[in-house]
C-alpha cells in the first residue's frame, strides 16, 4: 500500500518590496517613513508603505493626503517600476535553485513545492533559513516565509511572522493554527463578509468553520458557504501550477465599495484584460477562451464563458471579448458589483492562422507587445490607456 507524502507548501513573501528596492537604490531612505507613489504636493495614492509609516495607519491604496495627515513627516518616492521588474526577475530565479515548482503569484510572492527536497535542502526550516539569507545577500531586501501543508494556511503563515520571518505550521494543525484568528485574516474574506458574518456572532475562523453552513449559505449563498468554511479549516488541496505549466490566466479585483457604474466597471475591466494579455505574452501563449467572473454585493457569483474564433494574446481582443460576457451578466441583474475578473482558458503555444492579409488580432498582439516593451523600459505608468486613468486614484 503506497503512503501519500505530506504537501510541503512555502509561500515566500518579500517585505515592503518597493519600499525595500528603494532603499537599496537609496541608503538614506532606511529607517524612515517612506511611501511609495503618492506625491509631495498630496495627490495620487500609495502603492507600498515602509513599516514605520505603516505605523501610523498609512496603508496601500491610501490617498496620499491621508497618509500625510496620518504621518506628517512622510517620504514620498516615485518609484522605479523597471528596477522592482529586474528584482523581482533575480528572486525567482533564487527560489528556482530551491525545487523547480514555483508559482509565482506577483512581483515580490510566490509558493513553492518543497516535497522531496530534503536531501538537496535539508529540513523545511533548515531551507527556509537558506533563502531568506540568499535573498538578503543577492537582493538586500527581507522576506518571510510561511510553510504549511497548503498554499492557504502558508500564506497565513507569512503574514503572521512578518517582517523578515519565519514560520511553519505542522501537519495536521491547520485548522488549530486557523482557529483562533479573526475571520479577516482568511485570504479573500472581506469587510464585507467579516461584518456579515458578525451578525452570526461569528468572529473566528474557529467559529467559522464550526458553524452550520445553513445560516451562512443563508448570507453569501450555499457554494459560498461551504467553501468558507472548508478554508476557515484549512482545507486547500490547491496545487502548485508553474506559469509554463498552467492551463488557464486569471486576474480578479474587489472593490473598496460595491459599484454598478459602467465606465468604471469596463475601465477595471480593461485594466485586468490587460494584465491578462502581459502574462500571456510573457509565456508565449494564446488563449481559446476568455471567461469573466462577477461577484454581486451578496456574494452572489456568476461566470460567463465565451470561446473565440482563433487563438490570442492582444489586450484588445480579450477585453472585447470579456466586456460582451460583463454586458450579458449586468443584463441579468443591475445590482452593484463587489468584484470582477478576468480570465483565459485553452491555453496554446500556437497563434491562430494568419490570413492573407494582417487581421485586427495580428496588429492587436503587436501593439500591445510594443506596450509591452515600453512598460518594462521605463515603467508602467509610462503608458496607460485613458480609460485606466479615469480608475487610477
Amino acid at each position: 500500500m503506497s503512503v501519500q507524502m505530506a504537501r510541503v507548501i512555502f509561500h515566500v513573501d518579500l517585505d515592503a518590496f518597493f519600499v525595500a528596492v528603494e532603499r537599496v537604490l537609496d541608503r538614506s531612505l532606511v529607517g524612515k517613513p517612506i511611501a511609495v507613489g503618492g506625491s509631495s504636493n498630496n495627490r495620487g495614492v500609495v502603492m507600498s508603505a515602509s513599516y514605520e509609516a505603516r505605523r501610523y495607519g498609512v496603508r496601500s491604496a491610501m490617498s496620499a493626503a491621508e497618509a500625510r495627515r496620518l504621518c506628517p513627516d512622510i517620504i514620498f518616492v516615485h518609484g522605479h517600476m523597471s528596477e522592482y521588474r529586474k528584482v523581482s526577475a533575480r528572486f525567482i530565479d533564487i527560489l528556482h535553485d530551491f525545487t523547480p515548482v514555483v508559482e509565482q503569484v506577483s512581483v515580490d510572492e510566490a509558493y513553492l513545492d518543497m516535497a522531496g527536497t530534503e536531501r538537496l535542502s535539508g529540513t523545511p526550516e533548515a531551507a527556509a533559513r537558506h533563502m531568506k539569507g540568499r535573498i538578503v545577500t543577492e537582493l538586500g531586501i527581507t522576506a518571510s516565509i510561511g510553510i504549511a501543508e497548503s498554499k492557504l494556511v502558508a500564506k497565513v503563515a507569512s503574514d503572521e511572522c512578518k517582517p523578515d520571518g519565519l514560520l511553519r505550521v505542522p501537519a495536521g494543525s491547520s485548522a488549530s493554527f486557523l482557529a483562533p484568528m479573526p475571520v479577516r485574516k482568511l485570504p479573500g474574506l472581506g469587510p464585507v463578509a467579516e461584518k456579515a458574518l458578525s451578525r452570526l456572532a461569528i468572529r473566528t475562523l474557529g467559529q467559522l468553520a464550526a458553524h452550520p453552513a445553513g445560516p451562512i449559505a443563508r448570507l453569501v449563498g450555499p457554494g459560498q458557504a461551504d467553501w468558507l468554511k472548508a478554508r476557515a479549516a484549512g482545507r486547500d488541496d490547491s496545487p502548485i501550477v508553474p506559469e509554463r505549466d498552467a492551463k488557464s490566466i486569471s486576474v480578479e479585483t474587489t472593490f473598496a465599495e460595491d459599484s454598478n457604474e459602467t465606465s468604471f466597471l469596463n475601465a477595471t475591466l480593461l485594466q485586468l484584460s490587460e494584465r491578462v494579455g502581459e502574462r500571456l505574452r510573457k509565456g508565449s501563449t494564446h488563449a481559446r477562451s476568455v471567461t469573466v467572473k462577477a461577484r454581486f454585493h451578496d456574494f452572489t457569483t456568476v461566470t460567463r464563458q465565451c470561446t473565440l474564433s482563433q487563438p490570442v494574446d492582444g489586450d484588445d481582443a480579450i477585453y472585447h471579448a470579456a466586456r460582451t460576457l460583463l454586458d450579458a451578466i449586468r443584463r441579468l441583474r443591475r445590482a452593484k458589483l463587489r468584484l470582477i475578473g478576468v480570465g483565459v482558458g485553452e491555453l496554446t503555444d500556437e497563434p491562430g492562422q494568419l490570413p492573407l492579409l494582417e487581421s485586427p488580432n495580428v496588429h492587436d498582439s503587436r501593439l500591445s507587445s510594443t506596450v509591452d516593451r515600453i512598460r518594462q523600459r521605463f515603467g508602467r505608468d509610462a503608458i496607460r490607456r485613458a480609460a485606466v486613468l479615469t480608475i487610477k486614484e
